[in-house]
């Protein structure tokens, strides 16, 4: 169907949205004010999904998701537990295409209330073709408290922003208290890494490891997302654990001839992060979690296992409202589901 009679099918449509229902205006994490339904029935998610959905995760609105994951996560196979906390995700359609840019005809047709995406340019294309488009921006810890208040209140449970601030900030707090008696001298000197292609891949990690009672031996103050590494840094940095977002990781550290001369490696000490509804050492709302998971492994007499366990088990019940089994705990804390 050609651009522009998809642009007059759904001119026509919100023209039709607007004299036929209610709407309210929401002010996105970019500033932008979006006009949206009084009551959402259905929302897609664009770009990094995972990372979005799990927004939709915790303001407990699941049901209400109507895209699928894109074919690229649905091959790596890592993110089968988004469809055990949205069921129907595995029958939903993909709505973008092969170039990863929305499939605007696919949407059109799917018509949902609103869509959720990081990427400017997907809501310049929808918001002229009728379909409001609410954007997050989720570059520090406090800006994922800041999206669940505004998935929260766009989705219908304006109560959980206050409700999951007060678990994060909480749970930061119980840990920085135990913390706070483990001399400087007793932080082990840790290295997150994607040898793949040698980067620390997510700034947040700076944050998550100093928080969970490491010393990140990439923070100097970087404000890159991404941050280039030379093998000749990492084996200067030695340092005591180094941390993986990647089960298949693991191998290329141990099989790599320089690499796998690190003591942290040499020592088994590699760490793969746990993955839930995304991975959790990159940008996920299940960050308080990573930070608890973090001093577990890495301060095991202050932080006991079973206490992450159940952490865990508490924070998908209250948010995602899912009870996991212990089965399922397991393989999200493993890394490898």
């Amino acid at each position: 169907m050609p651009h522009r009679l998809l642009t007059l099918l759904a001119g026509g449509c919100l023209l039709a949205f607007a004299a036929a229902a209610d709407a309210r205006e929401i002010t996105d994490m970019t500033g932008q004010t979006v006009v949206v339904p009084d009551e959402i029935d259905s929302v897609i998610t664009l770009g990094s999904v995972p990372v979005i959905n799990s927004f939709i995760f915790a303001a407990g609105k699941a049901p209400l998701l109507a895209s699928g994951l894109p074919q690229r996560f649905v091959e790596a196979g890592r993110w089968k537990y988004q469809s055990v906390f949205a069921p129907q995700i595995a029958e939903n359609p993909d709505l973008q295409d092969a170039n990863y840019a929305p499939d605007l005809e696919r949407i059109l047709t799917l018509a949902p209330d609103v869509a959720l995406t990081f990427d400017a340019d997907t809501a310049d294309i929808l918001r002229p073709n009728g379909i409001p488009t609410v954007m997050l921006r989720i570059q520090k810890p406090e800006d994922v408290k800041a999206g669940v208040a505004l998935v929260g209140d766009l989705l219908g449970n304006p109560e959980v922003g206050a409700q999951y601030a007060e678990y994060f900030d909480s749970t930061l707090a119980r840990i920085e208290g135990t913390l706070a008696e483990v001399p400087e001298s007793e932080r082990p000197r840790v290295l997150y890494i994607s040898p793949a292609n040698m980067t620390q891949p997510h700034l947040v990690a700076e944050w998550w490891i100093k928080a969970g009672g490491g010393v990140s031996v990439t923070d100097d103050g970087r404000t890159q997302e991404v941050l280039p590494l030379s093998t000749e840094m990492v084996v200067g940095a030695d340092p005591d654990v180094v941390v993986v977002g990647d089960p298949r990781h693991v191998e290329v550290l141990t099989s790599d001839p320089t690499l796998s001369q690190l003591r942290a490696v040499q020592e088994g000490r590699i760490l793969v992060t746990p993955m839930g509804a995304h991975i959790w050492g990159n940008r996920t709302v299940e960050q308080p979690l990573t930070v608890l998971w973090m001093a577990t492994k890495l301060h095991p007499d202050r932080f006991p296992e079973a206490e992450l366990v159940e952490t865990v088990r508490d924070f998908y019940a209250s948010f995602f409202r899912i009870d996991l089994t212990d089965e399922q705990i397991a393989a999200i804390l493993s890394g490898s589901v």
